[in-house]
């Protein structure tokens, strides 16, 4: 019977011993579960929040961006007649002479733009009368110049036709005395 006491005994301590080591291994357990949930929820909202929706992870949808209609060879329409416009100097008035062509896409586009073009040469020269001779004889305020005037070309065909159809401004001849 001592035997089986000293048995008992051991058990009940190996009893004791294993509840303790399996309280341990639970707190384990629900830490671990604690931290990937939070480590989950924290990703989820982060792709929620920078718009990392499906659509953009999608192979396929790179390939559909990707394929698109291919574009039609550049053509240019030429402004007929040069822009000439008087401008301030700080000395004095300058006279300038611009010559320019529109870069579009398409037989369309070019009907369109030769239709509207009393309206863009309009719109041209009156944002060239508004400039200043001093600010014209830099090349930077040049380019300023033509990046305004395509900006100027694109807002009169969009709100004349609904699209932009212009992609660039460029300056065949710039003269200014």
């Amino acid at each position: 019977m001592a035997n089986d006491d000293q048995d008992l005994e051991l058990d009940v301590e190996g009893g004791e011993e294993s509840e303790k080591g399996s309280g341990k291994g639970k707190l384990f357990i629900i830490i671990g579960v604690v931290v990937i949930l939070v480590i989950g929820g924290a990703l989820a909202a982060y792709l929620m929040l920078s718009g990392g929706d499906s659509e953009s992870d999608d192979p396929d949808a790179e390939t559909e961006e990707v394929v698109e209609e291919p574009k039609e060879p550049a053509q240019y329409v030429g402004v007929p007649e040069a822009i000439t416009s008087n401008i301030p100097g700080k000395r004095r008035n300058h006279t300038v002479q611009i010559k320019m062509s529109f870069q579009i896409r398409g037989d369309d586009h070019r009907i369109t733009v030769k239709l509207h073009m009393p309206q863009l040469k309009n719109d041209i020269l009156m944002l060239v009368s508004q400039q200043s001779a001093d600010e014209l004889k830099t090349p930077e305020g040049r380019i300023k110049l033509q990046q305004q005037s395509l900006e100027t070309v694109q807002k009169t065909l969009t709100e004349l036709t609904g699209e932009p159809i212009v992609e660039k401004v460029l300056f065949i001849s710039f003269v200014m005395q």
